[in-house]
């Protein structure tokens, strides 16, 4: 019953369709015949004019006795061919006549359309009062089935789900071997790249002195501690400092433990210092890279206590190693609160305060 209700719409849809098309053509058709009647009257009407003035000089035509198969303008002998408006009318008549024809053919076209319309709706709205009847007769016996049935439909039902789920399952999983394969030939492309350039590099860093490294970097940072220890006696009470370095790690020991394990709040500044120290003193050596300049912002305070009462004395190194004429045109920009009677240091004081 659904299915033969659908057919129905379908076909009532199709035919409403084409009604509005037959009524569309019989609006032309009308127009058309509308236009000709115009075109009619007004060739009635003009038929009567004549020509007045000759066309080349503009003079007036005088009157004359013209043989009646002679032209009254130019008196030539009028010929059978030439179309005397008779042809016209013919014609047009002609017309007339086809498109009233087929104006009468429309308009029986869209009555019958017209008819066959109407008896389809009324088909349908038969058929759905049917089928709303027969789904009333079916719901009794419905919830009589429903009762048995509900236990397998749920059984169905979550094996469905879980199915679903399985393809959606694997479907990400082919997706992702896509893109794992898609990786894979990539990565085979860059080892290709990658292997002229290995040995090169293996080359180059098995031919890095590591231990020379080592020595140069923990030089300057003990120099820097040994420097302070003698400007104020007691202020580094700890091991030298012991740097580890290789291909893979970097790690700075004080002793045998790391130098954030082994010191406290102004031991961990007096190392950060020296620490920077230390890279200021490889700025001379050819085999370095590190640039000769160094810019720290001492804090007002660091780990709790004020640094103001030690500035002076973590400062003065630096100004020692640039005295050295190798380390010309090296510059240290340091800020802090005071630096107050530093020798050989350029002091700028600053008044202006600037909130971030």
């Amino acid at each position: 019953m659904i299915a033969s209700l659908e057919s129905l719409r379908q076909r009532l849809a199709s035919a409403t369709e084409r009604a509005d098309e037959l009524r569309l053509y019989i609006s032309d058709l009308t127009e058309e015949l509308d236009r000709m009647a115009r075109a009619e009257d007004a060739g009635s009407v003009l038929a009567d004019l004549h020509i007045t003035h000759c066309p080349a000089c503009d003079q007036p035509i005088a009157d004359a006795k013209i043989e009646p198969r002679h032209w009254f303008l130019c008196h030539q002998l009028l010929s059978p061919e030439i179309d005397t408006g008779e042809r016209g009318e013919t014609r047009l008549q002609f017309e007339r006549d086809r498109l009233t024809g087929e104006l009468k053919e429309a308009q029986a076209l869209l009555q019958t359309l017209d008819i066959n319309v109407t008896r389809m709706r009324k088909g349908i709205a038969t058929r759905e009062e049917q089928l709303r009847s027969t789904e009333n007769q079916l719901a009794p016996a419905r919830k009589a089935v429903s009762a048995f049935v509900q236990s397998e439909v749920s059984a169905i039902d979550m094996t469905l789900g879980q199915l679903n789920e399985r393809q959606r399952q694997l479907g990400r999983l082919h997706g992702a071997l896509g893109i794992g394969g898609a990786l894979t030939s990539q990565i085979r492309d860059i080892q290709k790249e990658i292997e002229p350039l290995q040995a090169t590099v293996d080359e180059a860093v098995s031919a890095i002195d590591f231990q020379a490294a080592e020595l140069r970097l923990s030089s300057g940072i003990n120099e820097y501690l040994t420097t302070i220890e003698r400007l104020r006696p007691g202020s580094w009470r700890h091991n030298p400092v012991v740097v580890e370095l290789s291909r893979y790690s970097f790690n700075i020991r004080v002793g045998a433990k790391r130098w954030d394990a082994a010191l406290g709040g102004t031991d961990s500044l007096f190392f950060l210092m020296a620490y920077h120290y230390g890279l200021l003193t490889l700025s001379v050596q050819p085999e370095c890279h590190y640039p000769g300049i160094s810019i720290i912002d001492l804090p007002g305070e660091f780990a709790g206590e004020a640094v103001e009462d030690k500035e002076n004395f973590i400062v003065q190194p630096f100004i020692d190693l640039l005295r050295h004429e190798k380390f010309a045109g090296a510059q240290t920009i340091i800020t802090g609160a005071a630096f107050t009677r530093l020798q050989s240091a350029h002091r700028e004081t600053l008044n202006k305060i600037y909130v971030a």
